[in-house]
């Protein structure tokens, strides 16, 4: 073909002579389905004979540990070697027997599962020669011909391990970069569907944001035309006018309190005299001290004719300096009372006028306006920053997705370093 191409003139591709290939991301699990078939065919079509030689190599070593354990002194030693020797020997059996007997050749051919008898038999293997390394110096030395025979049983083991390791290690690199390789393209599969959810989430709340802003629109609108309105011009010429009736009110009460201050501490002071019963009120009287005690402006004017009655009295316990100046403090409130007590009412009767003018007005509307403009500006808050949480999740999902992108490369270049994927294009921004 090549020839062909050169007669005409044509350019060979350059992704031909590299050896470079395409593949779509969705084609990839049918394309790692068949690299894996291919380790496992190959890995099943070699092992057969190296199990067959491992099952040889442990039946061989059965029997000559067996032998070993048989085995009779022949020659001239000394005593205690001897000694020595069986009871080395009774140690070298059984750590043999041990590993004859975790060793169990699988019938499953499996990689994985060949894996893992590997290095376990392996482990028990190199167990099972350094718990018996000392012990067999001492055997030899007795038993020469059975120990060689188990030494080499062994050894024989040993030689059938490292051909099976040596079919299972050069197979892991790559089956290993294929399972990774399967497990990132899960991961990337569930991190384009988690994006494509949060683009069309994303896309659902801006909807949302425009239908809210739009509606806020509309009622700033009605609140602003309320506002212009004859009812809303109405509403503050009375909040003005209740503002200043309020002040007059207040002006008016101070006014009240003023007169009695000054007497508190008299008024007190017979209180105290009436409840130790050093001297005696009238229920009234005493009922009309305590208003006036406690609230100024609600007592009834003629209490301060009573209460001078009260200064004049001899058998009041009061230094008569001080009945003098509290004389002329309750002549200044019964002269000047009832004017201020007037202005008070009159300013108390104009507050509730202007306090129970307002609230006759029909405000139901504008009320429920600000208290929808309200609720919809909360709701909007609410629904922008969960679009900021949602921007932010996006971001982190699709940094993740490269991040797995790059996982996922490096695991097929172990594979196949010609292999170029690619990956599915973004839709609506949905897909980096």
């Amino acid at each position: 073909m090549k020839w062909i191409k050169k007669l005409f003139g044509k350019k060979e591709d350059s992704r031909e002579e590299t050896g470079f290939k395409e593949i779509n991301f969705e084609d990839l699990p049918a394309w790692l389905d068949i690299r894996s078939q291919k380790i496992s065919s190959q890995v099943e079509k070699d092992v057969p004979d190296l199990l067959k030689e491992l099952e040889v190599s442990l039946l061989a070593l059965k029997e000559s540990n067996s032998r070993l354990s048989e085995a009779k002194v022949e020659g001239d030693f000394d005593i205690r070697i001897v000694k020595r020797a069986k009871s080395n020997r009774e140690n070298v059996t059984k750590q043999v027997t041990m590993l004859i007997d975790k060793i169990r050749v699988q019938e499953d051919r499996d990689f994985r599962t060949l894996e893992s008898f590997y290095g376990a038999a392996t482990q028990s293997l190199d167990t099972c020669l350094e718990h018996m390394n000392r012990s067999f110096r001492y055997t030899r030395g007795v038993f020469p011909e059975e120990s060689k025979e188990v030494s080499e049983s062994l050894a024989s083991l040993g030689k059938a391990f490292n051909e099976l390791g040596e079919v299972i290690l050069g197979n892991k690199k790559e089956m290993d970069a294929v399972e990774a390789a399967y497990s990132d393209a899960n991961r990337i599969e569930e991190l384009f569907a988690s994006i494509a959810a949060e683009e069309l989430e994303l896309e659902s709340k801006n909807q949302r944001i425009q239908t809210l802003n739009s509606e806020s629109l509309g009622v700033s609108q009605a609140l602003e035309d309320f506002r212009k309105g004859a009812a809303w011009q109405r509403l503050q010429n009375l909040q003005s006018e209740f503002t200043v009736a309020r002040e007059k009110l207040k002006k008016a009460e101070t006014g009240l309190n003023f007169l009695v201050l000054p007497l508190s501490g008299h008024l007190s002071r017979i209180k105290k005299l009436h409840e130790s019963s050093r001297y005696t009120l009238k229920l009234e009287v005493k009922k009309e001290l305590e208003i006036c005690l406690e609230d100024p402006v609600h007592v009834n004017p003629s209490f301060f004719s009573e209460l001078q009655k009260i200064f004049e009295d001899n058998s009041l316990d009061m230094q008569a300096q001080k009945k003098e100046k509290a004389l002329l403090q309750v002549k200044t409130a019964i002269s000047s009372f009832p004017e201020r007590n007037k202005e008070y009412l009159e300013a108390l009767q104009q507050f509730e006028a202007k306090k129970a003018e307002i609230e006759s007005l029909d405000t139901g509307k504008f009320v429920e306006l600000e208290h929808k403009e309200a609720e919809l500006l909360s709701r909007t808050r609410s629904l922008e920053e969960d679009i900021e949480d949602s921007k932010k999740k996006l971001a982190a999902l699709r940094e993740e997705l490269e991040h797995q992108k790059e996982k996922f490369l490096a695991s097929l270049s172990l594979i196949d370093s010609n292999l170029h994927v690619n990956f599915p294009s973004p839709v609506s921004g949905g897909r980096p």
